[in-house]
């Protein structure tokens, strides 16, 4: 099986994110956030995306994503979590306008350190 990181950048929802972190709960792979955690803590109508950064051979071939995502208190939250590629291929991609609305955002997120006077 010849495995790439995909570049696609995925829409995934609050309950999306439960049955991935399900899955990779029950194949033991990667998970930053437990399934009921994301229950507990994302906004019912959140709205985030999911990212390939890397390519896990074991226990089973999958890629660890970065995941961004609103919490219900409305801070964002990112985590890792891994996921199998044909969960991630039925992903809806984020393109065009939306993917700039997305860039936008994403970067309004990135805390920014003051730089110095001189």
């Amino acid at each position: 099986m010849m495995l790439n990181v995909p570049r696609e950048i995925k829409r995934v929802t609050k309950q999306v994110l439960i049955e991935l972190s399900s899955r990779s709960e029950r194949l033991n792979l990667g998970r930053g956030r437990e399934p009921g955690w994301l229950d507990q803590y994302l906004a019912d109508d959140a709205m985030g995306s999911l990212r390939a950064i890397l390519l896990e051979r074991l226990p089973k071939p999958c890629y660890r994503c970065l995941i961004l995502i609103k919490r219900a208190d409305r801070e964002v939250e990112h985590f890792l979590l891994d996921v199998l590629p044909e969960d991630f291929d039925r992903l809806e991609d984020v393109v065009g306008e939306d993917l700039l609305r997305f860039t936008r955002w994403a970067l309004s997120q990135i805390p920014l350190s003051p730089l110095p006077a001189e």
